[in-house]
C-alpha cells in the first residue's frame, strides 16, 4: 500500500497545505489548514486506498505527524476533522 503525507506549514499569507512540494490549499489559520489537510487525506484514502497522513511544521523547523488515514497497525490519539 502506498503512503503519502500532506504537510501544513506557515507562509506569508497564512498556512499552506502541500504534498510533495505542491501547494494544494492556503488557509488563514493553522487549525483551518489542518482541517483541510485531514479531509484531503481521508478522501484520498477512501477513493484511492492510499494511506495518507497529515504533518504540521513546528517552530523548531521539524514536523509532527498529527493525523493518519489508512495506516493499519499504528495507534494514534485521534484524528482531527
Amino acid at each position: 500500500m502506498a503512503r503519502s503525507v500532506l504537510t501544513v506549514k506557515p507562509v506569508r499569507d497564512g498556512w499552506v497545505v502541500s504534498q510533495a512540494g505542491k501547494a494544494l490549499d492556503i488557509r488563514p489559520t493553522k487549525l483551518e489548514a489542518i482541517g483541510v489537510a485531514s479531509r484531503l487525506a481521508e478522501d484520498r484514502y477512501r477513493t484511492c486506498g492510499d494511506a495518507t497522513g497529515v504533518a504540521v511544521r513546528i517552530a523548531s523547523g521539524g514536523t509532527v505527524l498529527i493525523a493518519r488515514h489508512g495506516w493499519a497497525g499504528q495507534k494514534s490519539r485521534g484524528v482531527l476533522r
